[in-house]
């Protein structure tokens, strides 16, 4: 595997290639929200968790070194994603499975390093019908919320009844974002990371070849409103950026078609929209307007399937890895022309 301290640059990065120690593919690598663990999973049904090893100023130079902390057996089939809560929950993190289970885990820092009992179940979520592929923790100023998608098509959120109690989770809101849809087709999430917009997911729909923008209306349903257009293959990945002070918001796809798309969302009032879909945001009773969604570029420079997208923490570099086993960085000038800035390759 390659890991990068999340506080670096892409100019002045340093990475660090190490054994995942798995015994079969991994599937997923996420940060916390600090960088400095990692959490990987994979087919051999389990998760580890990596730590980066503090270095004093005179080490400041020597490449970054991760360490395992734990590791354990987590479930009974592949594990296709894991998810680390925002710090204000506590050390948490949700897995999903071929198994077609959501597993929520907490940290228990009075037992040992590499116990194997670190982290502790805490919660078994058992809805879906087919393998749930995808997971994130919603924003922290929305609760201890969990979006899933799983291949039966539907995309589920779960609430936390008491964050100091984690294991009972409610089922808040379900819809069916991709009717019909077969084992194959992948799901992918997104939530929405402003404060000032009302709670929404852009979702990729499987074979649909579309992502869409849902948003939670005043009678608690999750409606479709916008789509991100022109894709010519299944979206594989969605990533919505954090926004530091843009007038306007990005969303990264990444799909079977081997492009890397970025889009741009400007809010339009309700006197710029037509009378239906006025008429539409009264009855759910939701904020009138609606997103004027642009494609701002689109790279097929992975001249393969694009297979992950992911934003740093402030929302100014992407991240894209693909069947041709790159990690490619992208980032965009002050006029909003987005190119890719650097290529790390697997050896």
């Amino acid at each position: 595997m390659l890991a990068q301290s999340k506080l670096n640059t892409p100019q002045d990065a340093s990475f660090a290639a190490f054994k995942a120690d798995h015994d079969d593919v991994v599937h997923d690598v996420e940060y916390d929200y600090y960088g400095k663990r990692i959490a990987t999973c994979s087919s051999d049904q389990r998760i580890k968790v990596w730590r980066l090893k503090e270095s004093s100023a005179a080490d400041a130079e020597m490449t970054p070194e991760w360490t395992t902390v734990d590791s354990w057996k987590a479930h009974d089939g592949s594990i296709a994603k894991v998810a680390w809560a925002h710090p204000e929950f506590g050390n948490v993190i949700a897995s999903c499975s071929l198994d077609r289970t959501v597993k929520i885990w907490e940290e228990h820092e009075n037992e040992p390093l590499n116990s194997g009992r670190r982290w502790k179940l805490k919660a078994t979520i058992a809805d879906c019908k087919a393998m749930v592929q995808g997971i994130e923790f919603a924003p922290h100023h929305l609760g201890l919320k969990l979006a899933t998608c799983s291949a039966d098509g539907w995309v589920r959120i779960y609430e936390a009844a008491d964050i100091m109690n984690i294991a009972n989770w409610t089922l808040s809101g379900e819809f069916e974002a991709a009717p019909g849809s077969k084992e194959t087709d992948q799901l992918c999430i997104s939530w929405c990371p402003s404060r000032l917009q009302p709670q929404q997911l852009v979702v990729g729909c499987g074979d649909q070849n579309v992502a869409r923008i849902y948003r939670l209306t005043a009678n608690n349903q999750w409606t479709a409103f916008e789509h991100l257009p022109k894709h010519l293959g299944q979206v594989t990945d969605v990533a919505w950026a954090p926004n530091m002070g843009r007038s306007y918001q990005l969303i990264a796809t990444g799909c079977k078609d081997n492009h890397v798309r970025f889009y741009k969302l400007t809010w339009e009032d309700a006197s710029k929209t037509d009378e239906a879909v006025r008429l539409a945001q009264t009855a759910a009773g939701i904020a009138k307007g609606k997103w004027r969604v642009e494609l701002a570029s689109s790279f097929n420079d992975h001249q393969s399937e694009v297979w992950r997208v992911d934003w740093n923490i402030i929302g100014t570099v992407l991240s894209s890895c693909g069947l041709d086993g790159t990690v490619r960085l992208w980032k965009s000038t002050y006029l909003g022309d987005w190119s890719c800035c650097n290529v790390i390759n697997s050896e």
